[in-house]
């Protein structure tokens, strides 16, 4: 009876102080694996089950409103880092375009890495040369983090001022859902947008640890008492 208990408890144990599964973007299509700095059409992107590796990270479910046909490089100074996205292709005046996608930490890569930020910003021009011109880039995440992700972040032309790059930071987590809006106004171009996935390495909780401690401890009793 009391092997039984502490196989239990040690099976228990175990299984709290695994990694649990981690939310991965909808990857049944292709999958492109890129080093740093490396380019990705947009008609790959967006197109349903398609994903890419970029360091310890997996990008998917792409869709994007009101630009142009471009491409997305993907920056990162290691297989455990930081990782940039910056994606090409104009946006015209008067336009509201929108941007969606997922992210997640690669299981198969790490399991102590954690995201806990992200920045965006854009790149603006004017279509007339010394008219000036204005847009505002926004930017939400699903599910919540804590802090919420409240970006909001505008640049100005002719002119030059603005509050981008905007930065938010928040609790560890393992998969974001992000979604951003750019609105453009009179004469303003938007030639690029950047994201910036921002990570850290997390350590288990210390009451993980004594869970696993004491399943490990039971698992050592069962020998001990079958010698």
């Amino acid at each position: 009876m009391l092997t039984r208990i502490a196989l239990a408890a040690a099976a228990a144990a175990l299984a709290m102080a695994a990694t649990p599964a981690l939310a991965m973007p909808s990857c049944t299509g292709t999958t492109q694996t890129v080093t740093s700095g490396q380019s990705v059409a947009t008609t790959f992107l967006t197109t349903a089950g398609n994903c890419v590796e970029a360091g310890d990270k997996v990008f998917g479910d792409f869709s994007v409103t009101g630009a142009g046909t471009g491409s997305s490089s993907f920056t990162f100074l290691g297989p455990l880092d930081n990782v940039t996205l910056g994606f090409q292709g104009a946006i015209n005046p008067s336009t509201v375009a929108t941007l969606h996608y997922q992210v997640a930490i690669n299981p198969e890569v790490t399991d102590v890495m954690r995201i806990v930020g992200l920045q965006k910003d854009f790149t603006l021009n004017s279509n007339i040369a010394g008219a000036p011109a204005t847009a505002t880039l926004t930017g939400t995440t699903n599910p919540l983090t804590n802090p919420p992700v409240a970006i909001s972040c505008t640049r100005t032309v002719n002119p030059s001022t603005g509050t981008c790059p905007e930065t938010n930071t928040f609790a560890p987590v393992e998969f974001l859902i992000i979604d951003e809006t750019l609105t453009t106004g009179l004469n303003a171009v938007v030639t690029a947008l950047t994201d910036t996935i921002f990570q850290t390495a997390v350590v288990p909780e210390p009451a993980s640890l004594g869970v696993l401690g004491l399943g490990l401890l039971g698992l050592g009793m069962t020998r001990l008492r079958r010698r």
